[in-house]
């Protein structure tokens, strides 16, 4: 990760658009995950979630997210 990825993984997690913790399974794996935090009424799925192995893995999922955003029909069409 270098370090726009990590400053954009920064922003991202200080401006509160993600709640990062982690999980164990039943073998001892750790996961480490970011979901949007209760009530989230911004852009993308409020119920959404990024996994990795690491958190600096996890970082950089989080750095080059992008919304999928479907962009608007040309000339009245159907999507």
């Amino acid at each position: 990760m270098d370090r726009r990825e990590a400053r954009r993984a920064l922003d991202e997690l200080i401006a509160g658009r993600w709640v990062v913790s982690y999980e164990i399974d039943d073998a001892g794996v750790r996961t480490y995950t970011a979901r949007r935090p209760v009530g989230w009424t911004g852009d993308g799925n409020p119920f959404e979630r990024l996994e990795a192995p690491s958190y600096k893995e996890l970082f950089s999922v989080i750095a080059r997210r992008r919304l999928r955003r479907v962009p608007p029909p040309r000339d009245g069409g159907v999507r």
